[in-house]
């Protein structure tokens, strides 16, 4: 999620707009200017004017409406989702916060129009243990109510928000999984948000060692995103995942299929230069870590048309041959996206430098 405003929330596709009431159309001349002025900058990605022209529609929507009404608490949401976006997020936290308040106060506390709020400020503040209450919350509205989609949403921002965090556990991650299983009973199999959660959930998979099923996951990704015009980040990303799982399994003639594959993507020129998408890390020589010795290696290689790496050779080290000896063992499991000429894969000449340090 990036950016937010009522009318585009995502939840609210499900929840209907969230819009200011029929009343706000004989507003004064200077709210509907400040708030036409928000939509333009707020569209335009323009993040420091739509802050600055939401302040001033909420100051005098808040004068026109009252400080409790229905519209005012949206233009708060709105004026808090814009400061957070221009990184003003202390400034935006007691506007969200009084957004829930009104809106406990007109809808009820277990009310599904809480849960757009909850999952935007939840995304928005970068107090985690708050973003963990706050989810917990839309979780349990969302699961209480009828709406299966939306208790999915719910599940997926809980894991995107807090995996990788201090917070990330077991159950954090079963909630991507849970939310693709809901996606794959009710939405179309190309549905993007179907299609993501594919891709989250690969990664979940590949934690646990469930190759088989990261595999599933990830080779729908491709199939579906194969579809569109352009390459689209994600099925970039999936070929990347299987060229590390293949290689790490030892299955190099799929993972070569993935190499080319991103090798040939769009928007790529056809005069594309080789990229890394697959490393091992070399390790520390034991003799040279026990007397506390560092060093560096430069080495040329060629990778092939197939992005295999191969004839590598050391341009210039510091250290002793240790070094160069696991630099050159390393190298060789490298895998690459290959070089491209006039759309056709070649091979190519590339350079680089590994830096051993302690500590």
């Amino acid at each position: 999620m990036n950016r937010y405003t009522i009318k585009l929330s995502y939840v609210s596709l499900f929840l209907g707009s969230l819009v200011l009431s029929p009343q706000s159309s004989a507003t004064p001349k200077g709210f509907k200017k400040a708030y036409h002025a928000y939509n333009v900058a707020f569209e335009a990605g323009n993040t420091k004017q739509a802050a600055k022209s939401a302040q001033q529609a909420y100051d005098l929507g808040k004068v026109i409406y009252g400080e409790t009404s229905i519209d005012t608490a949206n233009l708060g949401f709105n004026l808090a989702i814009s400061l957070a976006n221009n990184y003003q997020f202390d400034e935006a936290e007691p506007y969200f916060s009084n957004t829930l308040v009104l809106y406990k106060a007109h809808f009820g506390k277990g009310s599904v129009q809480l849960v757009d709020p909850l999952l935007t400020y939840a995304d928005k503040t970068k107090d985690l243990k708050l973003a963990k209450t706050l989810l917990s919350e839309a979780r349990a509205i969302a699961d209480d109510s009828d709406k299966p989609i939306l208790y999915a949403h719910t599940l997926s921002a809980s894991y995107s928000k807090l995996v990788q965090t201090k917070y990330d556990k077991k159950q954090v991650r079963k909630y991507i999984l849970q939310a693709k299983e809901i996606y794959s009973e009710l939405l179309p199999a190309d549905s993007t948000v179907l299609v993501n959660s594919r891709f989250e959930s690969s990664a979940v998979y590949l934690a646990d060692k469930k190759y088989d099923k990261a595999e599933i996951e990830l080779l729908e990704v491709i199939n579906q995103y194969q579809a569109l015009d352009y390459t689209h980040p994600y099925e970039l990303a999936a070929h990347a995942r299987l060229v590390a799982m293949y290689s790490e399994r030892e299955k190099s003639d799929l993972a070569t299929q993935h190499c080319l594959a991103i090798g040939s993507m769009k928007p790529w020129s056809e005069e594309q230069q080789q990229t890394p998408i697959y490393r091992v890390n070399p390790k520390y020589p034991i003799n040279k870590a026990r007397r506390g010795t560092e060093g560096m290696v430069q080495l040329s290689f060629v990778v092939d048309e197939q992005g295999f790496v191969s004839e590598p050779e050391v341009i210039k080290s510091e250290g002793g041959e240790a070094f160069e000896k696991e630099s050159i063992k390393v190298l060789k499991h490298w895998r690459y996206a290959p070089k491209f000429i006039d759309g056709k894969p070649v091979k190519a000449k590339s350079t680089v430098q590994l830096d051993y340090k302690i500590g």
